[in-house]
């Protein structure tokens, strides 16, 4: 501590040397006539900020996850407030409201805390191993978890007949078991992890999560996911056949009669809201794209600053717009329950019963698997953005501390009533952005997480931010999920067909289940009175993993990842050439190739240009033919080369250069580019 303060003035002790104007400023790109915008210089991860800029930095950290760190538990929790099918039996014993004030807290809470232990980095002593990845990498609620968590609360709920808090809590302790999965992962090789999970696993899982959780989004968009769920059409009237008794006893139908078909649940919680309307109204669409336009606006024009917190400043700036308006003269937010929230909170102030649902651990460990492969990119991004090696055996020992923080942080969490913790990815565009590396920043990040998480006021705030504010979000969010997705796959090993191949067959069964879910719940494996508990659970477990997508998408991809043989070589010719040319010049008589062989085995061939002389006139000039020859090969070897003619009218100023088929004088067959200006 002594020697950070030695020999600094108390003005760098506060603020720093940080380009605050370059942090803070709005940019106009329309008007900069092309000029760029120098960078603020890079600060390493063990960097000193001063106290004001390593806060302000750790609050843009905060900001730019707390929007995707609050979805998790307000999603779950929107499963406490509906009522048993065709009862007004709620399905919580306790008030629901205040249920999702505790869990949108508890999670603050417990990223607040592991984020410090994420950052800090202990070296575990006499062990070649440490706790915690020891870089700016920040910990959050995984989206992962939700998909399996919603699912096993509303059978536990449905079928079982338990109340929420019982199947939360069972939830919880079924969370405690499969949390070792990532301690584990921790201590073997990151090759062999690697190995077994390559990106096109990792990337078809994470893509199919995002396009899972999409619904969730689109529900609250449209008004909220009760209301959508049990809104089958508006108040229409239809045609229908009508009985018409009279007084001697005759009974007539009318087949002309008109009846009034009503509708479905409102959307709109008496508690935060006055306005209640049906789901999609033109009301609450417009309130979910006053928050999506914000966020587009934001990235054009914000700064640095606003374009990495644009979720939360557009979460925000809608709540404001529905704070301020009114339709019929009722107000679409109430703050009653800001009032009535406690100012200063902590975790187990709300608990629930741990139990242990078996059918789920399955699902679970899949689910810990994803997480624990998403936490070895994160933390290797993070690296490469703190401008660290990735490689070598200080990049192992920090990933597998991150590895160890997930295992540890998916107990403690499920200890202290939160749903796992994994490592967030959007971090490392702030460090990307702001140049800013050092971790106090990330300590600075995780004293705002548990500040916001302790303060009641802020969890009752968030429990009051309208459903179509929090859909135009969250919608925002879950289709970022689906980009990372399809940039791990983009950017891992190539598409070849065998990548193709999988990826095809896990999208075609994720997807199917996606779109027609009773495929998998209707008559696959229906319950019987005579089934045993032991024969329940595991048609539950089955049937939980195929109806979910992505756990489905993720048992596909990887066992066929494991039995199907790699391609001993990646073909880069279709065998549909317009002609192949023979070492004597001539070409198959059905303009295809005579061999339609793999190409790629063939040793690369040299291009040569064989130019006419200018004319003088300057202009470029027009080749006579390209010879193609095989590279040097040993003495003896033999050697062949071709002269192919130049279609007529080519130039050297084409943009593209042409691919010509060619065939030497050993039989092998191969294709040459014509070099660039021939």
């Amino acid at each position: 501590m002594f020697t950070i303060i030695k020999g600094r003035s108390l003005k760098e002790l506060l603020i720093g040397t940080y380009d605050m104007r370059y942090l803070c400023m709005p940019v106009f790109p329309y008007f900069r006539k092309g000029k760029g915008v120098s960078p603020p210089r890079f600060f390493g991860v063990n960097e000193f900020l001063g106290l004001f800029v390593a806060l302000v930095m750790g609050l843009q950290h905060a900001l730019a996850m707390v929007g995707g760190l609050i979805t998790p538990p307000l999603l779950i929790s929107n499963l406490a407030m509906g009522f048993r099918p065709k009862t007004t039996i709620p399905y919580a014993s306790g008030n629901p409201y205040e249920i999702q004030r505790y869990l949108v807290q508890a999670g603050l809470i417990v990223c607040g805390i592991m984020t410090f232990f994420q950052v800090a980095g202990f070296r575990i002593p006499k062990t070649p191993f440490q706790f915690g990845a020891g870089v700016l990498s920040c910990m959050g609620v995984s989206f992962t978890t939700v998909p399996i968590a919603t699912s096993v609360i509303s059978v536990l709920m449905n079928d079982h007949g338990h109340t929420f808090e019982e199947a939360y809590g069972k939830l919880l302790g079924t969370l405690m078991l499969c949390s070792i999965i990532p301690t584990i992962l921790s201590f073997f090789p990151i090759r062999i992890i690697k190995k077994i999970f390559p990106p096109i696993v990792c990337g078809v899982v994470i893509m199919l999560i995002g396009v899972h959780l999409i619904s969730a989004g689109f529900k609250n968009w449209g008004g909220g996911a009760f209301c959508a769920d049990n809104w089958l059409h508006g108040p229409t009237t239809s045609p229908c056949i009508l009985p018409t008794k009279f007084a001697n006893g005759t009974i007539l139908y009318n087949k002309n009669a008109t009846c009034y078909v009503t509708p479905g649940v409102k959307c709109g919680d008496k508690t935060k809201t006055e306005v209640f309307l049906p789901f999609g109204s033109q009301q609450y669409i417009g309130l979910g794209f006053i928050v999506f336009f914000t966020i587009i606006f934001l990235e054009i024009f914000g700064s640095p600053f606003m374009r990495n917190a644009s979720v939360i400043l557009a979460l925000l700036f809608g709540y404001l717009i529905a704070a301020c308006i009114k339709f019929e003269g009722k107000k679409y937010v109430i703050t009653d329950k800001i009032d009535q929230a406690p100012g200063i909170t902590f975790l187990w102030t709300k608990t629930f019963p741990i139990g242990f649902y078996a059918p789920a651990i399955v699902p679970l460990c899949i689910v810990f698997i994803i997480t624990s492969i998403e936490t070895v990119g994160d933390t290797s991004a993070t690296m490469e953005a703190s401008r660290m090696e990735v490689d070598g055996q200080d990049a192992t020992r920090r990933i597998k501390g991150a590895l160890l923080n997930d295992g540890i942080s998916g107990l403690f969490s499920a200890l202290a009533t939160s749903l796992p913790l994994t490592t967030f990815a959007q971090n490392n565009g702030v460090i990307s952005l702001t140049n800013v590396a050092s971790r106090q920043a990330g300590f600075a990040a995780a004293f705002w997480l548990f500040l916001l998480g302790i303060l009641g006021k802020v969890g009752a705030w968030i429990t009051t931010i309208p459903e179509p504010v929090l859909g135009g979000m969250t919608t925002f969010l879950f289709a970022n999920v689906i980009a990372s997705g399809i940039k791990i796959i983009i950017n891992g090993d190539p598409l070849t067909r065998r990548s193709r191949f999988i990826l095809a067959c896990s999208l075609a069964l994720a997807f199917g289940v996606e779109l027609v879910p009773q495929w998998a719940t209707s008559q696959l494996w229906p319950i019987t009175p005579r089934m045993s508990s032991g024969v329940r659970g595991i048609r539950d477990a089955i049937v939980l993993v195929l109806s979910t997508s992505f756990t489905f998408g993720a048992v596909t991809a990887l066992i066929l990842n494991l039995i199907i043989p790699v391609d001993t070589s990646n073909p880069t010719c279709t065998g549909k050439n317009h002609g192949m040319i023979a070492a004597d010049g001539t070409t198959s008589a059905s303009g295809k190739d005579d061999d339609d062989g793999d190409y790629s085995a063939v040793p690369p061939y040299q291009v040569n240009r064989v130019a006419t002389e200018g004319d003088g006139s300057g202009k470029p000039v027009q080749p006579l033919a390209i010879t193609v020859a095989p590279p040097l090969q040993e003495a003896g070897a033999p050697t062949a080369a071709v002269a192919v003619p130049v279609p007529a009218g080519t130039r050297s100023s084409r943009p593209s250069s042409p691919t010509v088929p060619i065939a030497a004088g050993d039989g092998s067959s191969a294709t040459a580019k014509v070099a660039d200006g021939v």
